[in-house]
């Protein structure tokens, strides 16, 4: 008997990086057109892996989230699909990465933090840090606030010794 992971994986359909070709419509939509025949428009790059293998594998879906078919390395594509697809990836998952801690208050079960990121200066809210916060390898940490934005921490350790001790006490 197969595991669930080993069913789901036969159910993925692999692209041919050959046989796609994405391209913008006019009303600013994604065509994604595979071999001569097959076109889909209205179409969703979302990457499979975002944090731990970026750009890496995408998965694309159509308007109704239905999978397409898995790309593989879209390096593989010819330059204006490549070009697309990895800006598409980029956009959906928005991931600022917090450089700095410099403040994090708790009060009535939710916490305020303000931090430095490679974008400049954030506050945002925590709620529920049990199932707002999770370690993506040993290092590395992902924040969800209140609005459903996520926060990339790249590696807790390398943090000053401030932002360090706040993250122990806070996640």
């Amino acid at each position: 008997m197969r595991s669930p992971a080993e069913s789901a994986a036969t159910n993925v359909t692999v692209l041919d990086p050959s046989e796609v070709r994405v391209r913008l419509q006019e009303d600013g939509q994604l065509e994604l057109r595979l071999g001569e025949e097959t076109v889909h428009a209205g179409v969703l790059v979302v990457p499979a892996f975002p944090i731990s293998r970026p750009n890496r594998f995408v998965y694309f879906r159509d308007e109704d989230g239905n999978e397409l078919g898995l790309l593989i390395d879209p390096r593989r594509l010819d330059r204006e699909s490549r070009e697309i697809v990895l800006a598409q990836a980029d956009q959906a998952y928005f991931m600022p990465q917090i450089t700095r801690i410099l403040r994090v208050e708790e009060r009535m079960g939710v916490a305020r933090w303000e931090v430095e990121t490679d974008r400049g200066w954030s506050a945002f809210d925590v709620v529920a840090r049990s199932e707002s916060t999770w370690f993506v390898g040993r290092n590395r940490v992902v924040i969800r606030d209140a609005d459903g934005n996520r926060y990339l921490i790249a590696d807790v350790t390398a943090m000053d010794r401030r932002s360090r001790r706040l993250a122990d006490l806070h996640l």
